[in-house]
């Protein structure tokens, strides 16, 4: 059983979502794995096996247990039974206690495409009429993270400012898509937003997750040991 599940729609994406709180999690202890479910073979910089190759070293400094890659067709992202069954067999081989998986609204029609998939996926893992060479499994806890667009209310903030420089190596291992930040970390896309998200919790950086649905609070203590 993995402790945690993320899945990206390009190869750097989980990265800016989340890339701290992987990072975060990793250095607790807790097993992660990473599943991109396209190469981003169409971006504007970079090719598939530029990109693949520096997918491999971003692994390696966020402390992956694995990572993976669907080849879906970048760019051409469907929700379908083609997509959503693979990731489904995904979710019941590993088995994981929570799942990250992008916010489902956002300008990138595979953001959206990534977020509906494992949505279904998570439906389907638990199944158990659904033949897919693993036992059923549903997986307990699903999070959202941001990528374009901003959760209008987030369910919390998490405090990345002790990893924060490991989320940054992370991102700047893909050099065909950050090199030219390098130099100049206030340029780089989204560092206001990991630093508003800080200011609000009296931190440096912060990173902001939307659970769907109403979490379970068992006692004021365990609530207390959670928000304290």
């Amino acid at each position: 059983m993995l402790d945690i599940l993320v899945f990206s729609p390009h190869p750097d994406d989980a990265e800016l979502g989340c890339g701290g709180a992987i990072a975060k999690a990793t250095k607790e202890g807790l097993s992660v794995g990473l599943i991109d479910l396209t190469a981003g073979e169409m971006g504007s910089r970079g090719d598939k096996e530029t990109r693949l190759k520096e997918a491999e070293k971003a692994k390696d400094i966020l402390g992956l247990e694995f990572r993976e890659n669907m080849h879906f067709p970048d760019s051409f992202l469907e929700v379908n039974k083609d997509t959503i069954l693979p990731v489904a067999a995904k979710i019941r081989e590993y088995r994981p206690r929570i799942i990250l998986v992008p916010y489902w609204m956002d300008r990138h029609p595979d953001h959206v495409a990534t977020s509906n998939i494992v949505q279904r996926a998570w439906h389907y893992a638990k199944l158990r009429k659904i033949d897919l060479g693993y036992p059923a499994y549903q997986v307990p806890i699903v999070v959202f993270y941001e990528l374009n667009y901003q959760f209008d209310k987030p369910s919390f903030i998490l405090d990345v400012s002790d990893v924060f420089d490991i989320k940054i190596r992370a991102l700047m291992a893909f050099e065909s898509q950050f090199k030219r930040f390098s130099e100049n970390l206030s340029e780089l896309p989204l560092i206001k937003r990991w630093q508003y998200y800080g200011y609000l919790i009296s931190a440096k950086y912060g990173e902001a997750f939307l659970l769907r649905g109403v979490p379970k609070i068992k006692s004021w203590s365990s609530f207390l040991e959670n928000m304290i």
